[in-house]
């Protein structure tokens, strides 16, 4: 490729380059993206697996994209996005036979703008559901609900949708339910650890492991963990199924397609199997980037989506603050304790894709076979809180006790596996990617294949080898090899604990997605609002993107946008 010049170029083009890619050219910017591997989105992907004639999503699963302004913004059902929106939504089986299952209390009316509308037979499906388990817990649920509707829904999507705000501006849309004088959020709950809040809330075992294990679903947090108001509000959305368990049709690589068609009717540009050397920076201002074969390209705004450690390495140790890249390098250390770090040490999973001749039948309700998201496991909540669940994934890659989560997103999408046959995402957490050499890594992939369907099994009798077809699991070892943003194999861009939010991701140095290098700036979800298909991390960064970078900028001068606005060029020299 012949050096070129562009308004925006884009390092990297997982899913949050695509999204602010369509924005920036939408804008009226000639925009262009640089993917190292053989296609576009990340972790917005999906596969021919685990046989041919199967589709199965490799990373992002659990994905409501469809509240994400790009959604409507770009119309993409248009192109080819649609989503299918279960009535059922989360339930648990526990050993004994007894299981909680929830209803979608917000279910999407309008599928074309995600538009949703509030359940009441829904929300007292769920709270019968529960109370049966503990009345007690079933009260709580209730009361969750009211709040959830009055006003957690409404501050969760601010939260999500909007940048971190400058410090000292006061509380995030979050932080100010804690006042809220209606539907007040309890600090006291909410800024415990992740132990504390399942034990302090929910009086059942049953209730206390399923906060303890599906919190982990979104963000892989230990029971030491503080997940903070917003996971905290998203894992009681989850587990008492508030939100649909949106499915995509033909999976998650649908929604990288329809970003991509959007993209190019504005006349972007994208290019993979193209790697970025490095992002070229005179006098702390970035003024393009250099592929890995030499070729230069030229552009007034680089835009990362990359993890923050190559975001840096990147740009050059020289263009940053001594201080800051010496915290973006120790990222790359093994930590002293794993379980008090804050880095890539939470998101593991053994991630299994597994087809089998005939869907599950599960005898305690054969309506459980017709759930998204299908939780199995004892009601053991001292397991988690004492560590042992953890400390075994450490030392041996499975758990003794485990909790595996079944997806079966082929009942709703028959895309997904040949006429007359069953596929599901089958998962587990396992540790990260250091611990295990490759040889063994390989071994745990073919032991946990044959352990997955022997648990699944448990619950649904005629899950066993003779209705087997195959599997392919994905470990931190393939996770590793395949995307570099993910140094230990998870799939979280930096752990998400509450002191690695909000105004404190990736650091709260650079939290407003501006980098020390100007024209600069990260869109991943190394920044708020952390890791996810559905999150708000590039759409903030577009806002603050065009705000930044015009000659008004250099003044300090505020940028009214109006809506859409051409930057104003700056003039280039460099060659």
């Amino acid at each position: 490729m012949p050096d070129r010049k562009y308004d925006a170029v884009i390092v990297g083009g997982g899913h949050h380059a695509t999204i602010i890619a369509c924005y920036l050219a939408r804008a009226g910017l000639k925009t262009a993206m640089f993917e190292r591997w053989h296609e576009m989105g990340g972790g917005a992907c999906g596969e021919e697996l685990p046989v041919p004639g199967y589709i199965q999503n490799v990373c992002a699963h659990f994905t409501r994209f469809y509240t994400n302004p790009a959604y409507t913004d770009f119309e993409l059902r248009d192109h080819g996005l649609v989503y299918v929106f279960p009535e059922n939504n989360e339930a648990w089986i526990y050993p004994d036979g007894s299981y909680i299952f929830g209803k979608t209390m917000f279910p999407v009316i309008d599928p074309f703008t995600g538009k949703s509308s509030f359940s009441q037979e829904a929300a007292d499906y769920t709270i019968k559901s529960v109370g049966e388990i503990n009345k007690d817990d079933g009260d709580t649920v209730a009361q969750i609900i009211e709040s959830y509707k009055g006003a957690w829904k409404e501050a969760f999507g601010k939260y999500r949708y909007s940048g971190p705000g400058e410090w000292g501006d006061g509380p995030d849309p979050l932080e100010a339910l804690f006042n809220h004088p209606k539907y007040p959020l309890d600090p006291k709950i909410a800024l415990g650890t992740v132990g504390e809040i399942a034990t302090t809330m929910f009086k059942s075992p049953e209730m206390q492991t399923f906060y303890m294990r599906a919190i982990q679903t979104s963000n892989g947090l230990f029971p030491q963990d503080r997940p903070g108001p917003y996971w905290h509000i998203h894992a009681l959305g989850l587990i008492l199924s508030m939100e649909p368990a949106a499915i995509v049709q033909g999976g998650t690589h649908s929604i990288t397609h329809a970003l991509l068609r959007a993209f190019e009717r504005y006349g972007g540009e994208f290019f993979v199997l193209n790697e970025v050397n490095k992002v070229l920076v005179d006098n702390k201002k970035a003024y393009g980037i250099e592929l890995t074969n030499g070729d230069k390209i030229l552009a007034d705004i680089v835009v990362s989506d990359l993890s923050i450690e190559l975001t840096m390495d990147k740009s050059g140790k020289d263009n940053w603050p001594a201080e800051l890249w010496a915290k973006g390098q120790k990222l790359k250390d093994k930590p002293d304790d794993l379980y008090n770090t804050s880095a890539y040490e939470r998101t593991q999973l053994l991630w299994g894709n597994i087809a089998l001749m005939d869907a599950p039948k599960y005898p305690q309700n054969p309506e459980l076979g017709m759930v998204p998201r299908l939780y199995f496991g004892k009601a053991d909540p001292e397991y988690f809180l004492s560590g042992r669940y953890q400390k075994e994934r450490w030392d041996l890659g499975i758990a003794n006790q485990m909790y595996l989560l079944v997806a079966p997103d082929v009942q709703w999408d028959p895309t997904r596996a040949p006429a007359g046959r069953f596929a599901a995402l089958v998962e587990e957490f396992t540790c990260p990617w250091r611990q295990f050499s490759e040889k063994q890594w390989l071994k745990i992939k073919k032991d946990i294949e044959f352990r997955m369907v022997e648990e699944w099994g448990k619950y649904a009798p005629n899950v066993n080898m003779d209705n087997f077809i195959s599997a392919w699991i994905a470990t931190p070892d393939d996770v590793v090899n395949r995307n570099p943003c993910m140094p230990q194999g998870g799939w979280g861009a930096l752990d998400a604990n509450y002191e690695r939010l909000g105004r404190l991701r990736p650091f709260p140095e650079i939290s407003g997605y501006r980098m020390p290098i100007k024209n600069y700036y990260l869109c991943s979800s190394a920044a708020h609002s952390a890791h996810g298909i559905g999150r708000g991390s590039s759409y903030a960064c577009y806002k603050v993107c065009l705000l930044y970078t015009s000659d008004a900028a250099d003044e300090l001068l505020c940028v009214d946008l109006g809506g859409s606005r051409i930057i104003k060029k700056n003039k280039l020299t460099h060659l």
